[in-house]
């Protein structure tokens, strides 16, 4: 008998209470449906225990980022999971869909990689609503939307606190298209009828350079999503972003070198029945444009092999025709290098507890 009714008794508590919160006191739909689903209190459990741990495992100074963002997600979820929605299929569906897609963000919040510890900073934000009676345009009829997200060292350290404030920054003017908003309110001059997503991803993290792709997907309602990138590489020492002349010794001919390999490569790829890639632009254009990208470092992905030149959607050819990048493999520039420069070496990557990949090994 006293074996029956401690079986009642936890039987009672864990239909009670949810891993997050307490089922009696439950007054939304969404919470109501996650006490009701064992499927969804299973959920909930694992979001919570992933949340528990990136608390633990962060700095001190970096936990009240995480609550904020924790309930910035508790927030948006009455929202994005709204049983009034037909678009919906049912309230358990949607709610399933984001708690699995907050639990993989929460396992992927905390990244280890040459023994330094990255976490994620994250923002969603809606366009400025325009002043009441005041039109916002044809064909403008919501408010666009913006999801951000970037590496922040955890290390307390004057270069990598530079680092953070420079990355940052420069998610800040890729997610406003160059324009610099009001302090502390991006949302002004979002375009009210495009959603964005930039997201920025760590490359090289090595003794002095440090290198990220800040990546932007935005859709205006045209005929397909769009896709921009910059590459964003960092000197730890200087404070500053990587310079031509800080890869490449000056006068050695490097630029026309990878214009000249890029040129050809274009050709293979885009010339189509007998038709130039160039054709593309204005007569001469082209060469002006070509010269542009291969000489910005905004264009070069840096790694162990080389310098992969991106080309950006439109930018030698249609949405379509964007070629693949290309690499300039280390060996094949060898002789054009800057003495001092320090080539990648291969990345030792780890993510949390939770990730697949595993510890880098000192």
């Amino acid at each position: 008998m006293r074996t029956g009714r401690l079986v009642l008794m936890l039987l009672t508590g864990a239909i009670a209470h949810a891993a997050s919160f307490d089922c009696a006191k439950a007054n939304t739909a969404q919470e109501r449906a996650v006490c009701d689903s064992p499927e969804l209190n299973k959920l909930d459990e694992e979001m919570a225990a992933a949340y528990k741990s990136v608390l633990a495992e962060v700095p001190s100074d970096l936990t009240a980022e995480i609550r904020d963002d924790q309930r910035t997600w508790l927030r948006k979820l009455t929202i994005a999971c709204d049983p009034k929605d037909s678009a919906s299929a049912t309230l358990v569906d949607c709610l399933e869909a984001e708690y699995a897609s907050r639990i993989k963000a929460l396992h992927h919040l905390i990244l280890h990689q040459a023994g330094v510890t990255f976490v994620w900073a994250s923002v969603e934000l809606a366009a400025t609503a325009p002043p009441p009676g005041v039109s916002i345009g044809a064909g403008q009829s919501r408010r666009g939307h913006l999801s951000a997200s970037w590496p922040q060292s955890a290390a307390d350290t004057p270069d990598w606190k530079a680092w953070n404030n420079a990355i940052e920054a420069a998610t800040v003017r890729v997610a406003s298209g160059g324009r610099k908003p009001p302090p502390g309110n991006l949302s002004e001059i979002l375009d009210p009828d495009v959603d964005m997503d930039v997201s920025a991803s760590l490359g090289v993290v090595g003794l002095n350079l440090v290198t990220a792709t800040i990546a932007n997907d935005w859709d205006g309602g045209g005929i397909h999503p769009n896709e921009n990138s910059i590459q964003f590489n960092w000197l730890l020492k200087e404070g500053r972003e990587l310079k031509p002349e800080d890869v490449f010794r000056q006068g050695s001919g490097w630029d026309s070198y990878l214009q000249k390999q890029c040129d050809q490569y274009l050709h293979q790829a885009l010339d189509h029945e007998g038709q130039s890639y160039e054709k593309f632009m204005q007569p001469g254009e082209m060469v002006k444009v070509l010269r542009g990208i291969v000489v910005d470092p905004k264009n070069w992905e840096i790694d162990s092999q080389g310098i992969t030149i991106v080309f950006q959607t439109y930018a030698v050819a249609c949405h379509a025709c964007t070629p693949a990048p290309l690499l300039i493999p280390w060996q094949s520039v060898q002789e054009m290098l800057n003495p001092e420069f320090v080539q990648p070496k291969e990345a030792c990557t780890s993510r949390g507890p939770w990730g697949k990949m595993p510890f880098c090994k000192e």
